[in-house]
């Protein structure tokens, strides 16, 4: 990390290699954590936080605000959304429980917030060392190689990802849909880290994804993703995800359209 090289950006002129930078600095602070091992204690009832989240988060705070200052939310400091100007949205380590467990899937996920939209998006898995970045008009990048994104199967043959929420309410409703997507699938995945099921329906090995509720944290990186790769985003009613929205649905649109019915409340 000594050797990270910063330098400065103007307002609508975003240098996203640095932004990739120090998405793999970060994610050096969480695969030593992960070699080594860490301890877990639970920040809520069904939450867990580790020593590897907090640095990460104070890594990511300190740098990303060195390169351009503005407003920054993370996933462990909190902090107010704002709607107009610019904030980092982060989430420093998503997938926490996998740290202590399996499978070994964790990311990293630096978005940033333009007026409430987002306008980019880079996301890290450091242990297979896969790196996921885009802008606002520009396209999506793999490994910094512009990746173009395979036609959506047959509906019958789609492979669609699941994250259930630590929110224990959300969870019957999400078993009825889970039920009715069984039913024309080919199969469900749960990978247990959001960021990197948007990142895979951004590069096409996913077909779609859903979660009932929404943590920023989780979402704006990989709504630009998504984005940038000519998918969709939406809420469990079909409109254009916001950062208001509770729930999400990213695929292509005719992906979309053909499991739409299956969120559906009656």
């Amino acid at each position: 990390m000594e050797n990270l090289k910063l330098k400065s950006f103007a307002q609508q002129d975003f240098p996203i290699e640095d932004i990739e930078q120090v998405a793999r600095s970060a994610g050096g602070i969480i695969r030593a954590h992960y070699t080594r091992g860490v301890g877990c204690e639970f920040k809520s009832r069904r939450q867990v936080v580790t020593i590897a989240d907090r640095e990460s988060e104070q890594f990511l705070k300190e740098t990303l605000l060195k390169l351009h200052p503005c407003h920054f939310y993370g996933e462990e400091g909190g902090g107010i959304i704002i709607e107009q100007g610019d904030q980092w949205v982060v989430d420093p380590l998503d997938g926490t429980e996998n740290m202590t467990g399996y499978p070994p899937l964790l990311a990293i996920s630096i978005g940033l917030l333009r007026n409430g939209k987002p306008v980019l998006g880079v996301i890290y898995d450091p242990i297979h060392d896969t790196l996921y970045s885009a802008q606002e008009g520009h396209q999506l990048k793999i490994n910094g190689e512009v990746t173009q994104v395979r036609s959506s199967p047959e509906p019958a043959n789609a492979v669609v990802g699941l994250d259930f929420s630590s929110e224990m309410q959300t969870r019957p409703e999400t078993l009825r849909q889970l039920s009715r997507i069984l039913q024309q699938a080919r199969t469900v995945k749960v990978l247990g880290v959001p960021v990197l099921s948007l990142a895979e329906v951004a590069a096409g090995r996913l077909d779609l994804f859903f979660r009932p509720s929404t943590k920023l944290t989780d979402m704006v990186a990989g709504v630009c993703l998504a984005r940038a790769s000519g998918g969709k985003v939406v809420d469990y009613k079909g409109r254009e995800w916001t950062i208001h929205s509770k729930g999400v649905i990213a695929g292509s649109s005719s992906m979309i359209d053909a499991y739409m019915s299956c969120f559906y409340t009656a």
